[in-house]
């Protein structure tokens, strides 16, 4: 098992650490972590808040800790500059202390029993499940039912994460709970591939070229042919990954007779990797593509260095604001050999991210308040854009206008801006937001939102296909994290091979040494959770291509 990597064996270790403490923590029994459970039948809405600050709140200045389970997030607490820090305490009295780092520090936390106020992890991550099986968290149902029961969670989140023993014991963020969506409401996807406009220009490349391979790798040679250079930069042809390109070439998830399919191993898996390869062969893909982390790739792009990428996370508003002729517009999206229309995966329809509270606090009742504060439909928008009536209000036709102060503040220093007006969203819905989006006023936000809007089109409910993730601490979620590691590891050798050979090769043996791996148990327990899935939510077929 040398393939193994670090990362892995940490993890095991401290779940299997947690599995000792559980027995004696927790009488829930085997809580299932993705279970969709009693589906509303009905649509409740959620009921409005009269204020943002209710009458005679509890304002005494006190300090959360809050762990966020993502190595990556960075963010520091400072009302003197931040809108929203000041905006939170000013309104609740509260601050927080912000900590990050990765699932096995969570995982290592757990083993102790050291659980801060606050923690927020990816919704799928396995220290989720062993959290609710733990006895460290509280329920959060019963939570804001003591503390802030005029809240009212929607059903579907209630129902989605609702646990074997009827409590569920976080809320996500970014949530589509059907019965909350709106007719201007729709799926957004990540899957958005761009390319600069001025280059395409500059070299006389049509957008539409991005619509094949052929074309694709045709655009992406005449940049490499140009050795072009921006602000000293040499413009690197393009950042593509595996994960978003699959999708664009139709790999399916769902077969005709309704069972779950593991597009990593279809034809258009292997498609993809040899495409990939060629772009990394001919020099129009970086090797650092494998390597390169979100900010640096978004750091590269905001300098001028990159003509196309692959997908939405990466942010190129710096760029723009300093060369307003330097901007990305959506192509592709790039068709495989088979032509099949691309069907994208959404940004997660059950959220992205699960906020749990730890029982240690001394502030339960002050954060179920925090917390019905921040589900309030107008501070999604608020951490999102900033404090309305500073940075936004409606305009006549209930839309989103930012003031002028905040244009000027972004339009003089995006970088300081952002720092100035961002707040955290960890408890954001997308949805009030979405009906609310406001009309651009600058050349990013006019072709993000064309972007977004473009690529939505191919979007989709992919409810069924975020339910079959193991719970945390089992045997079978060992088997998950072991294929993952094994995949990632993989796919870089595939994209760096020597030759196309060597993909083929690599992709079947790969197949092989999955076995041993426990993968026929992994994708029967898949299967399993897809179809339950699906029985829940009374649907025949989930994946678009099957759907009359």
């Amino acid at each position: 098992m040398k393939f193994v990597g670090r990362r892995f064996t940490l993890l095991l270790f401290a779940l299997i650490l947690v599995g000792s403490v559980l027995s004696a923590c927790s009488s829930s029994g085997n809580n299932g972590t993705n279970a969709a459970n009693e589906l509303p039948q009905t649509s409740p809405k959620t009921s409005p808040q009269a204020s943002q600050q209710p009458a005679g709140e509890d304002k005494t200045p006190i300090k959360l800790n809050w762990f966020v389970a993502m190595d990556w997030y960075k963010r520091d607490w400072n009302p003197e500059l931040n809108l929203i820090d000041k905006k939170l305490f000013d309104d609740m009295g509260i601050e927080i202390n912000f900590t990050s780092g990765s699932p096995e520090k969570l995982s290592a936390m757990i083993a102790a029993g050291d659980i801060p106020d606050m923690i927020t992890m990816e919704s799928t991550t396995p220290q989720r499940g062993v959290l609710e099986k733990s006895g460290y968290v509280f329920p959060m149902n019963e939570l804001l039912t003591k503390y802030a029961p005029e809240l009212k969670v929607p059903e579907t989140v209630q129902n989605w994460f609702k646990t074997s023993d009827g409590n569920y014991y976080g809320l996500p963020n970014y949530f589509y709970a059907p019965e909350e969506m709106k007719p201007n409401n729709f799926y957004p996807t990540h899957q958005t591939l761009r390319a600069r406009q001025d280059i395409m220009t500059q070299l006389n490349i049509d957008p539409a070229a991005f619509e094949t391979k052929e074309g694709t790798l045709e655009a992406l040679r005449k940049v490499k042919a140009a050795k072009l250079k921006y602000n000293g930069f040499d413009v690197k042809p393009a950042y593509i990954f595996y994960e978003h390109l699959v999708q664009y070439f139709g790999a399916k998830r769902e077969d005709e007779k309704g069972n779950y399919v593991d597009s990593f191993r279809e034809p258009e898996s292997l498609e993809t990797f040899k495409f990939l390869n060629q772009l990394y062969r001919e020099g129009l893909l970086p090797q650092d593509s494998m390597t390169l982390t979100r900010p640096q790739i978004t750091e590269k792009v905001n300098a001028g260095g990159v003509f196309a990428y692959l997908p939405w996370q990466v942010k190129w508003n710096a760029l723009v604001n300093a060369d307003p002729k330097a901007y990305y517009v959506a192509v592709g999206p790039i068709k495989g050999d088979g032509g099949k229309t691309p069907i994208l995966n959404p940004s997660p329809v059950t959220g992205w991210t699960m906020t749990m509270v730890g029982k240690k606090t001394k502030h339960e009742a002050r954060i179920a308040k925090l917390i019905e504060y921040l589900m309030q439909d107008e501070m999604s928008i608020n951490v999102t854009y900033g404090p309305k009536g500073i940075a936004w209000d409606y305009d006549a036709n209930g839309l989103i206008k930012f003031t002028d102060q905040r244009n000027k503040d972004f339009a003089a220093d995006a970088d300081a801006a952002t720092l100035k007006y961002g707040g955290f969203d960890w408890f954001t819905d997308w949805l009030p937001i979405q009906s609310a989006f406001p009309a651009p006023e600058s050349e990013f936000e006019k072709r993000e939102g064309e972007t977004e809007k473009y690529f939505a089109k191919y979007s989709y409910n992919s409810m069924a296909f975020e339910a079959i993730k193991p719970d945390g601490g089992t045997d079978i979620a060992a088997i998950d994290i072991k294929i993952a590691d094994y995949r990632k590891s993989m796919e870089a050798k595939m994209v760096l091979a020597k030759s196309e050979a060597e993909v083929v090769k690599m992709f079947n043996e790969m197949i092989e040494q999955e076995k041993k791996l426990g993968y026929d148990k992994l994708f029967a327990y898949w299967n399993e959770k897809f179809l339950a899935t699906k029985k829940k939510l009374g649907i025949e077929f989930a994946w678009p291509g099957n759907q009359k």
